[in-house]
């Protein structure tokens, strides 16, 4: 196998080592929502939407501070994205 055949090997188990991880913690936070008997459990996920909530403030108001992009931008992008599935329903599908 030639050098660049066996650095393309590591680098393709790199990444499904990666994508791996990435799905036990998907799955771990998924479990996290869940009640012991299987639904879902409100307080969790509430605690959890807040969270994100924060954050996503967070990087908004930093990246206006930075002058990365004017709030004027950033609603402009978030309405762009928001059409990307062809419904403005200022949401984004989780994949």
């Amino acid at each position: 196998m030639g050098l660049i055949n066996w650095i393309f090997d590591i680098y393709q188990h790199t990444q499904i080592d990666k994508a791996k991880s990435e799905a036990a913690l998907a799955r771990a936070e998924l479990a996290s929502v869940r009640s012991g008997a299987g639904g879902v459990d409100g307080a969790r996920l509430q605690t959890m939407l807040e969270e994100l909530a924060l954050a996503t403030k967070a990087i908004q108001r930093t990246l206006v501070e930075k002058r990365v992009c004017t709030s004027d931008e950033f609603a402009k992008t978030l309405r762009e994205i928001d059409l990307e599935d062809g419904i403005a329903d200022g949401r984004s599908r989780l994949r």
